[in-house]
């Protein structure tokens, strides 16, 4: 049986080559009529808004160098998860384990997997990734350093925000899904506030835990942040996973989804 990484470039090293991954896997899942396309679409787009900015002199990146780096760690990070939910193994985390649950049931919506996808990918596999090319780079221990990347890691904010309306129009037209299409006609600025009241807060709390693992002593107090993030991770996820979560308010989808934070 054929897999959607089959040939695939599985350990890619820059944002360019993130893309040109993230294309072809939802290319194929598309095909397929697999529903994990829903969250590998929405991730290409934003993976080329930052390779754009990387490849712009005068872009918005303090360190695109790193930044590309960190997207493609980033993405190999999802290859990873993508491998064994296609291999039938188990998940290291309990938030890719529900974000892939739900693509395997018609009843939660695209953009609810897409949204579980986002959940698992920030809130677990970026507080790991930041920190292991932060280390790469050598900037660990140089606060001038670590001022410049929290300034480009914010800054993918920008780029989140700008995305949400093609996520939406994508959503609505590659995978049917009605209520994006909703949000798309009807409500897009609403619909990018409340995600970007969402992203923003999880990738704010993503850097106060990479500081964490960053002024850790001991292997034990590392393996302890890693602990607690696996665990708030999942709960955010159990809360996504939620059907009700969806036909709230978006000031009460909010505040639950504070709640588990």
């Amino acid at each position: 049986m054929s897999s959607s990484i089959d040939g695939l470039n599985l350990s890619p090293k820059s944002v360019h080559d993130a893309a040109v991954v993230l294309d072809t896997v939802t290319d194929r899942l598309i095909a397929a009529g697999d529903r994990r396309a829903a969250f590998t679409d929405v991730y290409g787009i934003v993976t080329r808004a930052v390779a754009a900015q990387v490849e712009r002199r005068d872009g918005m990146f303090l360190e695109p160098a790193w930044i590309s780096r960190l997207a493609g760690r980033f993405c190999e990070r999802y290859l990873e998860t993508l491998r064994w939910n296609e291999r039938g193994a188990a998940q290291d985390c309990g938030a890719w384990h529900i974000a892939y649950a739900s693509t395997s049931s018609r009843l939660a919506p695209p953009v609810q997997s897409a949204l579980l996808g986002f959940s698992a990918h920030i809130n677990y596999d970026l507080v790991f990734g930041i920190h292991a090319t932060i280390v790469e780079f050598g900037h660990a221990h140089n606060p001038r350093m670590l001022a410049r990347l929290k300034h480009d890691h914010d800054e993918v904010n920008t780029l989140l925000r700008s995305s949400v309306a093609e996520a939406l129009a994508r959503l609505a037209a590659r995978h049917g899904c009605v209520l994006s299409a909703f949000f798309r006609d009807t409500a897009p600025d609403l619909a990018a506030w409340v995600a970007m009241e969402m992203l923003s807060r999880w990738r704010e709390r993503v850097w106060a835990d990479v500081l964490s693992l960053l002024a850790a002593r001991s292997a034990a107090e590392r393996a302890a942040i890693a602990r607690g993030v696996e665990q708030r991770s999942a709960r955010i996820a159990q809360m996504l996973a939620l059907p009700a979560v969806l036909h709230h308010t978006p000031g009460t989808a909010l505040r639950l989804l504070s709640t588990a934070v």
